[in-house]
């Protein structure tokens, strides 16, 4: 079944505006340019799927799809990007293990040092069991989530 692209002139107005300006992501810019194109109630418009993905350098299944997200879910959902449920990979510090981080982070820091670094952190979380293996970029987010930046002053 063929969906059928009609626009209002405030939706091709915000489209044109889209595809026109340069300051959106790329795919955006792209399905506003397939509704354009695809749009029956404009003359310059109603081309077929095949002449819209041959002048844009796509498949045309890609021009199908566009389609019948903006029939069937609407504008925003042609041109937004679908959002993921869950990230890819589960976060490796969420809930106890946070709070253990800053439990551990309150403690004093080990002898012979003055202040904790990323990589001693890393280290304790590791020996202590609690993760693993951990990367400093995600225990650094982590302490900065709850407002903490460590620095190489001593901790008050």
């Amino acid at each position: 079944m063929k969906y059928r692209v009609c626009l209002t002139s405030e939706q091709r107005a915000r489209l044109q505006a889209i595809a026109r300006n340069g300051h959106h992501p790329a795919k955006k810019i792209l399905h506003a340019r397939i509704l354009l194109m695809a749009d029956r109630a404009h003359p310059k418009g109603n081309w077929q799927d095949q002449q819209i993905a041959q002048a844009l350098g796509i498949h045309p299944n890609t021009v199908g799809r566009v389609r019948k997200l903006f029939a069937t879910e609407g504008e925003t959902s042609a041109l937004g990007r679908k959002l993921r449920r869950s990230p890819p990979v589960k976060p490796k510090l969420v809930g106890v293990k946070v709070e253990q981080l800053l439990a551990l982070y309150a403690e004093a820091p080990p002898a012979g040092r003055r202040y904790w670094s990323l990589s001693l952190l890393v280290q304790e979380l590791e020996a202590r069991g609690i993760v693993k293996k951990i990367c400093r970029e995600t225990v650094r987010n982590a302490l900065k989530e709850q407002g903490i930046t460590l620095n190489r002053r001593k901790r008050i």
